[in-house]
């Protein structure tokens, strides 16, 4: 298997338990991407069709203090990944 599968250069993203930036072991992922119906004037369907957009979900695991990383994902098709919003989701930002 490809080592891309399980390790990527998650530079987008950064460890929500010590910041650190970098390589990170991809535990698992989920990406959906919804279909969108296209219709006529009338009303008639035309064709379905899939979203240039989607949400992604990745549970990553730091390197570097060896903690996991609930991250969401917003991008598109157009987009570089770099450009994608990321939402840390776990663990949750101190106040």
């Amino acid at each position: 298997m490809d080592i891309k599968m399980y390790i990527r250069n998650a530079g987008a993203l950064t460890c929500g338990h010590c910041g650190n930036k970098g390589f990170m072991k991809i535990l698992a992922g989920y990406n959906e991407r919804d279909m969108e119906t296209e219709k006529s004037p009338c009303g008639y369907l035309v064709k379905e069709v899939t979203q240039p957009w989607g949400v992604a979900y990745e549970l990553a695991l730091c390197l570097s203090c060896e903690e996991v990383t609930l991250t969401k994902i917003n991008w598109h098709d157009d987009c570089a990944p770099e450009d994608y919003t990321y939402t840390i989701l776990y663990p949750q930002p101190k106040c």
